[in-house]
């Protein structure tokens, strides 16, 4: 039913375009990189063959259908750093699991909360805001933290579906994909976004002037998230009386009891963030650092990264956003994305108030975000487009980029629009008109927020 869908909702732009002559301003060969667009669209949304080999898919008609002007173009998202740093990160992620690191943030937050529920309901996003710094992987976060939320929530003897579980989950699941944004080396859509501002000549960012121009709307939204969400949890939960006395059980593993690797490998990790933070990307290349530790943590002396390790990654995933990166690539290069900008600004005049362009804007990437599981994928087809209409109202590229990162990686609508919300979806603590309520309400606030940035802020 849901592939079903899918192929309605293409046929019906297309039956719009052509008989509304929209596609009359495009060249035969943009008209079929728009056919392989929404090809690839349907193959990444519906799924009806597997995400690698649907990549493939994609590629073949790229070059197949002599839309790349030679074989190797159709290649050259694979040519992005950001694809080999969402390896890396990857890696670096599993090797702190590996050790321990994430037993012992699970002891710490622990520890600081003192068992108590008031103080780990308020401390969980708190924690969750600085994370993505010292752990780049939200699915391991939430791999993490879910076990700790579960054993306290048994431990007072709370039903399933209590406002704690619920919320808890809302936490490591909604809220902790979007604290992801917080830094470019924060997780894969981070890193990519990231790529996409340098490719597109909008800017070389340093960590620190990511972290400046995204923490105050990205945790002001977050937080503000929290407390409605909270609230509309308390008021859907039929029993939300929560006991605050502490307990004496410990949740996790004592810390006494690391890995005989921890330290050096803990010590390691932060001399490449704080590399990152200290540095100037444009003599230290950011990719340089983590390729450095993934070596370090392959000496025989430490020897957690190994040959399995690196063929445990995903490589599935690989293909895809590699394979969406050249397909972005693409739509830039023959000049797709202008004449699509171009149709864009026919539909939302330039000269209209510049709070109703961007708004428009923000409901235009609403709609093409819907159209995709993976923010990355969406934002690769999504960025060039949209960077090509703010040469034409005039918005600046910085800001229009910050906003494009803002609304793409907050607009978790569904469950499958991240791997930690369908996760999240699928433990059956939330009721599924729940969770889409906290999908609309957390990607409402954080969609509004950026708006608002985009004129006093950024």
């Amino acid at each position: 039913m849901k592939k079903f869908g899918i192929l309605i909702v293409l046929a019906g732009f297309f039956y719009l375009a052509i008989h509304s002559g929209l596609l009359d301003s495009f060249t035969a060969n943009q008209q079929l990189t728009l056919l392989i667009l929404a090809i690839a669209i349907y193959l990444w949304t519906a799924a009806p063959i597997p995400a690698g080999p649907s990549s493939i898919l994609v590629l073949a008609l790229m070059i197949g259908l002599g839309v790349a002007e030679q074989e190797e173009s159709a290649f050259r998202g694979f040519l992005s750093p950001a694809l080999y740093f969402i390896v890396l990160l990857s890696l670096i992620s599993q090797v702190l699991v590996k050790v321990g690191f994430d037993q012992v943030v699970a002891e710490v937050f622990q520890k600081a909360s003192k068992g108590r529920v008031s103080r780990i309901m308020v401390g969980l996003p708190l924690l969750l805001l600085v994370l993505p710094i010292f752990l780049p992987s939200a699915m391991a976060r939430y791999k993490i933290l879910y076990p700790l939320i579960s054993k306290i929530n048994s431990l007072y003897g709370f039903d399933q579906r209590s406002l704690f579980k619920k919320f808890g989950l809302y936490i490591i699941s909604f809220f902790n994909q979007n604290a992801t944004l917080i830094i470019f080396t924060g997780g894969g859509f981070s890193v990519f976004a990231y790529q996409l501002m340098v490719e597109y000549g909008v800017g070389r960012l340093s960590w620190t002037d990511w972290f400046t121009l995204m923490f105050i709307p990205l945790w002001m939204s977050m937080l503000l998230s929290a407390l409605v969400i909270f609230l509309f949890l308390k008021w859907k939960t039929a029993s939300s009386e929560l006991v605050d006395a502490p307990f004496e059980e410990e949740v996790g593993h004592s810390v006494l009891e690391k890995h005989n690797q921890f330290w050096p490998v803990v010590i390691a990790f932060a001399v490449m963030i704080l590399t990152w933070v200290f540095t100037d990307p444009n003599v230290v290349p950011i990719i340089i650092p983590p390729m450095l530790l993934v070596v370090f943590y392959a000496l025989p002396q430490i020897g957690i990264v190994d040959n399995r390790l690196i063929r445990s990654f995903d490589w599935e995933s690989f293909l895809l956003l590699g394979t969406s990166f050249s397909l972005g690539l693409l739509l830039s290069n023959n000049g797709t994305a202008q004449v699509m900008a171009n149709s864009l600004a026919k539909i939302m005049p330039t000269d209209s108030n510049t709070f109703l362009l961007v708004l428009s804007v923000v409901c235009f990437i609403w709609l093409l975000r819907l159209l995709f599981t993976n923010s990355s994928s969406a934002i690769a087809v999504i960025f060039p487009i949209m960077i090509s209409y703010a040469e034409i109202v005039h918005i600046s590229p910085l800001a229009l980029s910050m906003l494009m990162v803002m609304v793409i990686g907050g607009t978790l609508l569904i469950p499958i629009h991240s791997p930690s919300t369908f996760y999240a979806g699928q433990e059956g603590v939330f009721t599924k008109g729940e969770i889409l309520t906290i999908g609309f309400i957390s990607s409402t606030i954080m969609s509004s927020i950026a708006i608002a940035a985009v004129f006093l802020y950024w």
